[in-house]
């Protein structure tokens, strides 16, 4: 379409398109599990950095080292939502990991954000496309078998009478239960 005839769109339309393009970017990953990774990170590395600097030098790279690894867990997992189970996994264990190398996984709060962040990620699983519609009743005439998926059974269609059509109606000497085989199996079941 040449540029001519194209509508200017006001400032509501752009943004209504923008809100729009980022609730599909939004449920096309785990976004909330990541957002609580992310917050747990954080909370974790907030609480290294207030403690006094008396402590050994040994622990504090450690803390932040956790801590920084469940923030690039956290950024892995909106950016990379293939590999979610992994990020998620690793998350859950460096969070386990803040309880002894971040005072406590930053006073407990950061350690329980990052589990409930990580099995969050863990859970979430991307949404199937909508399954195509049935074709209608009428249509399997034309098309015959050919929608059914293989190894499927025919369906039978019934006539008026009730019974399967194609089958002769059973003869009045022939009632169910009168075979000669089925009379034996009984009997040797009494037996």
């Amino acid at each position: 379409m040449p540029a001519h005839a194209r509508k200017r769109r006001g400032a509501a339309a752009v943004a209504g398109a923008a809100r729009r393009a980022g609730r599909g970017w939004r449920r096309s990953r785990p976004f909330w599990g990541a957002v609580i990774i992310l917050v747990a990170g954080g909370e974790t590395a907030a609480v290294r950095f207030t403690l006094p600097l008396r402590t050994t030098w040994t622990i504090v790279p450690a803390g932040l080292l956790i801590a920084g690894g469940m923030i690039a867990c956290g950024l892995l997992l909106l950016f990379d939502p293939a590999q979610r189970s992994l990020y998620a996994v690793a998350a859950i264990l460096l969070s386990i990991t803040a309880l002894e190398t971040s005072h406590l996984g930053g006073y407990l709060v950061g350690t329980l954000l990052g589990l409930g962040g990580g099995a969050t990620a863990f859970a979430w699983v991307p949404g199937l496309p909508p399954a195509p519609p049935a074709p209608p009743p009428g249509f399997t005439l034309i098309l015959g078998d050919a929608h059914r998926p293989p190894g499927a059974a025919a369906r039978r269609h019934r006539q008026p009478s009730g019974r399967p059509a194609g089958r002769p109606a059973a003869s009045p000497r022939r009632l169910a239960g009168s075979e000669p085989g089925i009379q034996r199996d009984r009997q040797r079941d009494r037996d």
